[in-house]
C-alpha cells in the first residue's frame, strides 16, 4: 500500500547505506524463498493493485506555446501521470521541438516533463501520449468500520497541512465540530462531511470565483465545480485531524466510445484515510450531478479518469520562478523568467474497447 511504501522509505532514509543494503538483500532472499516454496513466480506490479482492469485507453496530451517572440527564453512544465494503486501507465512517447526531461517532485511524487530553451517559432507544440490501464476502485466500507492502530502518522503529516486556499476557517471548524459530535469513527465522520457538502453546495459555474478551490468561496457562495466541492471536504477533514488528499486529472466519458475524441477540461476528487485500513475515495461533485445515485460516489471512483497530480501549493522540478501552483493539471509556462499564459492544452482520448 502507499502507507507501507512510505514507511519503507522512511526506514531507508534513517539507516546507513551499508545497513540498508544488508536488510534489502535479506528481505529479497526471504521473499524469493517464500514465493518458490509456494509454487508462485515473482509477482508483477499489477497484482498489487486493487480490483481488475476496468478501462484501457490511449491519451494524447498536446501543449502549445502561442504568440512567442522568437528568441525569448521559455521554461515549460507538463504534468504526466505515473503508476499508482489504480492506474498503470505505459508506452509513453514525447514529441517537441526540443528534448525534455522527466522528473518527480518529492513531496507527493507528482511527475512532469520539463522543457527549457529559446522560442524558435511563434507556436511550438509539445505532444505527450501514453496508454493507461485503469483499475476498478471501490472500497468495502463494511471492512473500514474497524479502526486499528496506525503506525504511519509521520507519513500522514503532509495530508494534514493546509494550503493557501484550503484551510480551517472559523466556519469550517464549527461545522466540523457539529457534524462529528456523535460520530466515533473516521468513516462515519467522512460520510457526514460527504452528505453535508451535498446539502450545502450545488454544481454551478455561473458566477465569479469558481474553480479555485477556495474554502471561503465554497462556504460563502455554496456553488462551484469539483475543485470547490473537494476543497470543502479536505478542509472539514483537516479541522477534524483526518488525513485527506486532493487529486486532479483528466476525465473521459462514462461509456466507451469508438474512436478518438477531445476530452473536457479536467476533473478532481478526494480521498480520506482511515487509520490502519487505508484510503477511502469520494467524488462529491459527481454525486451532486447524479443525485439519484449519490451514495455510490462515497467509497468508489469510476474508471473514466487519469490521475495527473496530488496536492495543492505545488513546487515543480526544477522549481518555478513564479509562486507555488494551486494545483497541477495544465501545462505551466514561464517566459523570460516570468509566469505566462501563452500556453494552451488539448487532451484527446481513445478507448481500447475489448
Amino acid at each position: 500500500s502507499i502507507a507501507a511504501g512510505e514507511l519503507v522509505e522512511e526506514i531507508r532514509m534513517r539507516l546507513a547505506p551499508s545497513w540498508w543494503s544488508s536488510i534489502t538483500q535479506l528481505l529479497f532472499l526471504l521473499t524469493v524463498s517464500s514465493l518458490l516454496t509456494s509454487g508462485c513466480g515473482l509477482l508483477s506490479t499489477s497484482e498489487t493493485r486493487t480490483g481488475s482492469i476496468e478501462r484501457v485507453f490511449h491519451v494524447r496530451y498536446v501543449s502549445s506555446i502561442k504568440d512567442c517572440n522568437i528568441g525569448d527564453e521559455f521554461r515549460l512544465w507538463i504534468p504526466v501521470p505515473h503508476d499508482d494503486d489504480h492506474q498503470v501507465i505505459s508506452n509513453m512517447k514525447v514529441r517537441g521541438p526540443i528534448a525534455g526531461t522527466l522528473s518527480s517532485e518529492p513531496r507527493f511524487g507528482n511527475s512532469m516533463y520539463y522543457f527549457e530553451g529559446k522560442c524558435s517559432a511563434s507556436q511550438m507544440n509539445f505532444t505527450i501520449e501514453y496508454d493507461v490501464d485503469r483499475y476498478a476502485y471501490s472500497v468495502d466500507l463494511a471492512l473500514t468500520t474497524e479502526q486499528t492502530a496506525d503506525q504511519s502518522s509521520e507519513m500522514m503529516a503532509k495530508y494534514l497541512t493546509p494550503s493557501s486556499l484550503c484551510y480551517v476557517s472559523s466556519q469550517v471548524k464549527q461545522e466540523a465540530e457539529i457534524l462529528t459530535a456523535d460520530k466515533f469513527t473516521v468513516l462515519a465522520k467522512g460520510r457526514a462531511f460527504f452528505f453535508h457538502i451535498l446539502e450545502q453546495m450545488a454544481y454551478d459555474k455561473r458566477h465569479q470565483g469558481w474553480g479555485r478551490g477556495d474554502i471561503s468561496h465554497a462556504c460563502d457562495v455554496g456553488k462551484g465545480n469539483c475543485t470547490d466541492f473537494h476543497s470543502y471536504f479536505n478542509a472539514l477533514c483537516l479541522a477534524s485531524g483526518i488525513p485527506s488528499r486532493f487529486q486532479i486529472g483528466m476525465w473521459g466519458k462514462y461509456e466507451s466510445v469508438i474512436g478518438e475524441y477531445q476530452t473536457g477540461s479536467y476533473h478532481c476528487w478526494a480521498e480520506f484515510h482511515v487509520p490502519g485500513q487505508g484510503w477511502i475515495p469520494v467524488d462529491i461533485s459527481e454525486a451532486d450531478i447524479d443525485s439519484q445515485n449519490a451514495g455510490r460516489y462515497f467509497g468508489s471512483h469510476s474508471a473514466n479518469r487519469v490521475t495527473l497530480s496530488t496536492g495543492r501549493d505545488l513546487t515543480l522540478i526544477p522549481p518555478q520562478a513564479g509562486p507555488v501552483l494551486n494545483y497541477f493539471v495544465n501545462p505551466y509556462l514561464e517566459i523570460n523568467g516570468h509566469p505566462s499564459s501563452k500556453v494552451i492544452k488539448k487532451c484527446f482520448w481513445n478507448e481500447n474497447i475489448q
